[in-house]
């Protein structure tokens, strides 16, 4: 029975065996799948709590820029309310960034972003009120007077897009505009164009148009001169009603006009070109715009205006006539806004960087009458700011307002425009009108010699002939105003509205315009007016081209020749040894040893050849006027006011005074 009992037990432990192997073998393969199991249900638990945590993460961060984006916004209005009412209260500052924005600008470090993708990120994420340009702009619109001035000027240096300078151009108000068009090289972007020419202008001709502006003006003023009337009607009728209907063929323009003071001296001839026409109505005009009450029926013609640009946008002399009528316009200042609002502003500014010295100057100047609010001074006709070429303004700080004025007056004959060039031996510029200074020649060395040193010094040009005078002295009904002492007199009242006279003052005269000089010294010295008193005082040095002091040898000449070179009445003042002429260079050197004023006197020694004669316009007993430094040198009557170079001692001279007087008047010296 044992050994029946032992049979099945050995025989269970083989079926056992065979059935799936040892119990040890059975129970390894058992836990090593448990674990692995347990394995890969752990890291899945675990990589779904690393992905709930993250998610919570992500939803707080921006849970959190909310938060952040929503005080913002408080805090964008909140600056909004503060500047509305700095507005109401007039009292505009430079807005603080605050530091939320400042915090949001400064993630922008951690982006790795192209550099013109980043940059247009901050323009997006900053509010228009606190990007500089519009911050300036507002400044500029409606900030206090230095406030607007310093907005102004860094305004003008901004590079921007062309839709910013768009935007900008159109949130511009007046003030704004004239002072960043006055600003030099400023980018003419800043300006909008002129509005379309209305339907009325469809059609019609420039000459019959500008023939019914001519018809239109008052012909009863009682401050119109005669003359103007008379070559006005003389024009409508003779010329500009058979414009349309003849036929227009070319003429040699300057026929018309005179060698240097560029005035029209006759009638064009009966068979003109356009261009000529619409000059000979322009000039026209300019007369007409003298006179204040004429203005207002010149002033709606604004559209013509831009219509004869735009047919004729190369003629540097109708541009240069329409600089000087619009000069003539913006002296008053209910024509402003109109000027404005017609586009006038984008387009001096324009002018006002030509090259060409009949377009630039009479824009200079009419965008100085614009800026009487801060440039405070008016320039009449015949008076021209040739430097500084930047804005010129006066300071609420006087002391911001020192320098020194140097005033040019040219002689008979001559002209702002054409007096003060370098000399041209060959006489190859005398006609052109491209008057475009070049490296070697200047065609204004007032302005281009002195352009690095015009931070303190201002620079005048005076037209002493009036565009009165322009018609010659042929009108039948009336003389011009042309004597010595009319001619000082009216030149003086000029000077003194462009502000001559308030600081030290440096006059140079050539010929006649230095007995202009010292006829307007003499009356301000003896005047009972304070104002007078003081731009006596003021002059501190006078440098004298060729001036007849003791009158001119020229009188004594045939009566074709003296007519030729100076008008009768101007003949008989200048008889040589001419009493009137020796009381006054008396006068004028008690004047100088008052104020102890510096002179200096160059005195021609060779002979102006014109039409097969040898003139001497002034011997030296005449040019040397007894007092001062008196200078002979080899230069005739024409070229001793045109220095061949900076080293000539006609401009040495010159210089040297101008720096010695800016010396004396600098408060910091």
């Amino acid at each position: 029975m044992e050994e029946s009992r032992k049979v099945p037990k050995v025989s269970a432990r083989v079926e056992l065996s065979n059935a799936g192997g040892s119990p040890t073998r059975r129970f390894g393969r058992m836990f090593a799948a448990i674990g692995t199991s347990s394995v890969v249900v752990s890291s899945g638990l675990l990589a779904y709590q690393m992905y709930q945590s993250s998610q919570q993460q992500e939803e707080i961060k921006q849970l959190q820029e909310r938060l952040n984006d929503q005080q913002l916004r408080i805090t964008h209005r909140r600056i909004l309310a503060e500047l509305a009412r700095e507005d109401k209260n007039g009292s505009a500052q430079y807005i603080p960034v605050p530091k939320e924005l400042l915090d949001k600008l400064n993630r922008f470090d951690e982006l790795k972003l192209n550099p013109i993708e980043t940059k247009e990120d901050f323009k997006a994420i900053i509010p228009r009120h606190l990007k500089k340009n519009w911050r300036l702009l507002h400044q500029a619109n409606t900030g206090e007077y230095e406030l607007h001035l310093k907005a102004v000027k860094e305004l003008s240096k901004l590079k921007l897009s062309d839709s910013e300078y768009w935007q900008l151009a159109q949130s511009a108000n007046y003030r704004t505009a004239v002072g960043l068009a006055s600003c030099a090289g400023v980018d003419l972007r800043f300006f909008l164009p002129p509005p379309p020419l209305p339907p009325t202008l469809e059609g019609r001709t420039i000459v019959s148009l500008l023939k019914e502006v001519l018809t239109r003006l008052p012909r009863n003023s009682s401050q119109l001169h005669d003359c103007i009337n008379y070559y006005t009607t003389t024009a409508i009728d003779d010329y500009l009603s058979r414009g349309d209907a003849e036929e227009l063929l070319d003429s040699d323009i300057s026929h018309e006009f005179f060698r240097e003071s560029h005035h029209i001296h006759a009638i064009p001839r009966p068979q003109v070109d356009e261009e000529t026409l619409i000059e000979y109505c322009l000039q026209a005009l300019l007369s007409h715009s003298t006179v204040e009450e004429q203005c207002t029926e010149i002033i709606n013609s604004l559209p013509l205006f831009y219509m004869v640009l735009k047919a004729h946008p190369n003629n540097p002399r109708i541009k240069s006539l329409m600089g000087k009528i619009l000069a003539n316009l913006c002296l008053h200042k209910q024509h402003h806004n109109n000027l404005f609002r017609n586009g006038w502003v984008g387009i001096l500014a324009g002018w006002k960087q030509d090259p060409n010295i009949l377009v630039n100057l009479p824009a200079t100047k009419a965008l100085c009458n614009l800026d009487q609010e801060f440039g405070v001074h008016r320039y009449h006709p015949g008076v021209y700011l040739m430097l500084p070429t930047d804005r010129h303004v006066q300071h609420k700080n006087t002391l911001s307002n020192w320098g020194v004025d140097v005033v040019f007056i040219h002689g008979l004959l001559g002209g702002v425009f054409f007096t003060w060039r370098q000399q041209d031996k060959d006489n190859l510029r005398d006609f052109s009108t491209e008057q475009i200074s070049e490296d070697d020649y200047t065609y204004c060395w007032p302005r281009d010699w002195l352009q690095d040193d015009s931070s303190n010094v201002r620079v005048l040009g005076v037209d002493f002939d009036s565009y009165l005078s322009q018609w010659g002295g042929s009108c039948p009904t009336q003389t011009f105003k042309s004597t010595l002492e009319e001619r000082s007199e009216d030149i003086l009242w000029r000077l003194r509205e462009a502000g001559v006279g308030d600081r030290p003052v440096i006059f140079v005269g050539h010929s006649m315009g230095g007995l202009i000089i010292k006829k307007m010294l003499v009356t301000a010295e003896n005047s009972q007016s304070p104002e007078l008193n003081k731009f006596a005082q003021n002059t501190k040095g006078i440098i004298f081209y060729s001036t007849p002091h003791e009158g001119s040898q020229i009188a004594k000449l045939n009566s074709l020749v003296k007519y030729f070179f100076f008008p009768t009445v101007e003949v008989q003042e200048l008889e040589f040894q001419n009493p009137a002429l020796s009381e006054l260079n008396a006068y004028f050197k008690q004047y100088v040893e008052k104020f102890k004023t510096k002179v200096i006197s160059f005195g021609e020694m060779i002979p102006t050849r014109h039409l097969g004669l040898d003139l001497t316009f002034v011997p030296p007993e005449s040019s040397d006027p007894g007092v001062g430094e008196f200078i002979p040198v080899q230069y005739n009557h024409m070229d001793i006011c045109k220095p061949e170079s900076r080293k000539s001692i006609l401009f040495r001279k010159f210089y040297n005074l101008v720096w010695d007087t800016l010396d004396q008047a600098s408060p910091y010296v």
